[in-house]
């Protein structure tokens, strides 16, 4: 990865008014500068006698506010390290170092954080914001915003904290200081250990799941080059990596074998040298016919075609008056799969002089091709989060005769606007129109930026959500005859698939965004099943003696034309191991 930087010191200095920085780029990467508050005369500095990890002041002064430490007033000395910063481009995001403490300022580093929270000094750099206030001086805040601004407060147990924007303490001006010298190098080196180079990690696995940690988490896309990368695999019970896991990397490929069985997590590390450039990780788990109680596959999607997705399993979603569909559209323009996946968007209409809605939105169901009743349900999504975004993985009742939602309603995942949160629902007579007991859970946290596998386990008598082998919640069926009279579970019957990017309308999700494109993106959906709840007549070993008719097909029921070499497949209502 390509790395792009400038530093830019910040050292102390003499109160020359002609030594102010009016803008970053006029800063020089030759000198040293102070951070300086007008309006309280204080500097930001730090005092490894009042702590080691957080920003203190040095002269400041105040004539309407109580100065909760004395100390604060110490004069300011232009030639102490402790009073010197830098001010570091990398990367295209902007790092503020303390020369004295040789630490990195973090200007509030959580989310939604009290607003009298101190600013620290940390070892890991914490990208800072400059923005102009119109007043000859810089907010200093760090991502993503939100209050975390580097503010003079001499009221408080500490004077530099979060305070607001419109808070004179909030306003920061940068001025030279030549009696500090800059280091350069050390500052440099700091940043690239904490961002080294990374390259590239794709994941292209069959039946098995690969997590970032032991008990499941989502992969990154990218990692670090030149270091150990450790993951984990697991599968679920009576399926089996067999031929191993396929690691290629840019100076050749190898086998990991050894996978544990079931739902023990197996460690596996790619040793640093070999992280030496793009990294694929491909393998697939077959199932194990001898496996009893094993689930077998009943529905498999892995969207590798190009264009429409096979009419055989996938129509699209017809545009009615619910806030998800009020603007669904045939367009191939929101709905379509490239380089194996399927692409859901919402987009500006292109075209409102044969179609007068402001945007169109995309999303398929296998409504008349495809149904179930009970089993595990998992799909690999990946998403933009937005103002008014609205995409779901969900189900809906193949029988809906009694309306919605006395049949019922499975969401399996949705999110909305710019959160981090999955949200996993169910809707009932009993939860909806009744308003009786909890109907859905949610998991925050969730970095949308990478893939996710969103899964439901749904039986008899309950339905468990989960994100990435975490569990999310469950929804139980009742024992109370009432509550089932009055509609409470209606999930003993046959259910479709939807997937779809629809946008909101300001009762959940915000109003749309009509100049955005929206965009979820499905890797695959898989369904698996008891064998005593499918089509399957029956489960064997391959032989001679078991193979009768010569049409083959898949898992999904597409016809092959021959039986595979490998794998796992259909043959005259049996499913054949190889």
């Amino acid at each position: 990865m390509k790395k792009i930087f400038s530093l830019i010191m910040l050292c102390a200095t003499s109160l020359v008014a002609s030594a102010q920085i009016a803008s970053l780029d006029k800063i020089s990467q030759d000198k040293a500068y102070t951070i300086r508050n007008p309006f309280y005369t204080t500097y930001a500095v730090y005092n490894a006698q009042k702590s080691t990890s957080l920003v203190w002041a040095a002269g400041m002064t105040s004539s309407d506010k109580t100065i909760a430490d004395q100390s604060y007033t110490t004069p300011l000395n232009p030639a102490d390290p402790s009073s010197s910063w830098m001010i570091v481009q990398y990367n295209d995001e902007w790092y503020v170092y303390n020369l004295g403490a040789q630490k990195f300022l973090a200007v509030g580093h959580t989310p939604n954080q009290a607003a009298s929270a101190s600013a620290k000094l940390q070892d890991t750099p914490v990208a800072v914001e400059f923005t102009s206030n119109g007043n000859g001086g810089f907010l200093l805040l760090s991502h993503p915003g939100n209050l975390h601004y580097l503010c003079a407060a001499p009221q408080l147990a500490y004077p530099i904290s979060i305070w607001s924007n419109d808070d004179s303490g909030a306003t920061w001006q940068i001025e030279e200081n030549p009696q500090v010298e800059a280091d350069y190098e050390t500052c440099l080196q700091k940043l690239k250990d904490a961002f080294p180079e990374t390259v590239a990690l794709k994941i292209d696995t069959r039946h098995g799941y690969v997590w970032s940690g032991k008990d499941g988490g989502a992969m990154p896309e990218r990692i670090a080059k030149g270091r150990d990368f450790t993951f984990y695999t697991r599968a679920r019970y009576g399926w089996n990596c067999n031929e191993g896991l396929t690691i290629k990397h840019a100076n050749g490929e190898y086998i990991v074998t050894g996978m544990k069985e079931g739902a023990y997590a197996t460690e596996i590390t790619i040793p640093a040298e070999k992280v030496d450039g793009d990294i694929i990780i491909t393998g697939e788990w077959v199932f194990d016919a001898g496996a009893k109680k094993a689930q077998v596959l009943s529905f498999s999607e892995e969207f590798d075609g190009e264009g429409e997705p096979t009419s055989k399993w996938w129509k699209r979603t017809e545009r009615q008056n619910a806030t998800w569909n009020r603007w669904c559209s045939n367009s191939p323009l929101v709905v379509y799969q490239q380089d194996g996946v399927l692409h859901c968007r919402a987009i500006p209409n292109p075209d409102r002089s044969t179609d007068n809605v402001p945007m169109i939105t995309g999303g398929v169901k296998t409504q008349g091709k495809f149904d179930f009743q009970w089993g595990r349900v998992e799909a690999r999504i990946k998403t933009i989060p937005h103002t008014g975004t609205f995409p779901a993985f969900w189900m809906m009742p193949t029988d809906n005769s009694k309306g919605w939602p006395n049949n019922g309603e499975i969401d399996i995942w949705e999110t909305i606007d710019n959160g981090d949160v999955a949200y996993g629902t169910v809707h009932t007579n009993w939860t909806y129109n009744l308003h009786m007991g909890g109907n859905g859970g949610n998991m925050g946290g969730i970095d949308y930026s990478l893939w996710h596998v969103y899964a439901i386990d749904w039986d008899a008598t309950s339905i468990t959500w989960y994100v990435d082998g975490q569990k999310m919640w469950t929804y139980n069926k009742s024992t109370d005859q009432n509550a089932l009279d009055k509609g409470q579970w209606p999930f003993d019957a046959p259910f479709y698939l939807i997937l779809n990017q629809s946008v909101g309308n300001g009762s959940w999700a915000a109003h749309a965004d009509e100049s955005f494109t929206y965009e979820t993106l499905f890797d695959w959906v898989r369904v698996y099943q008891n064998p005593e709840h499918t089509a399957i007549e029956d489960v064997l070993q391959e032989n001679e003696q078991t193979v009768g008719s010569q049409v083959y097909y898949d898992l999904s029921g597409r016809v092959l034309k021959e039986a595979p070499n490998k794998g796992v497949y259909i043959n005259n209502g049996k499913v054949m191991l190889r």
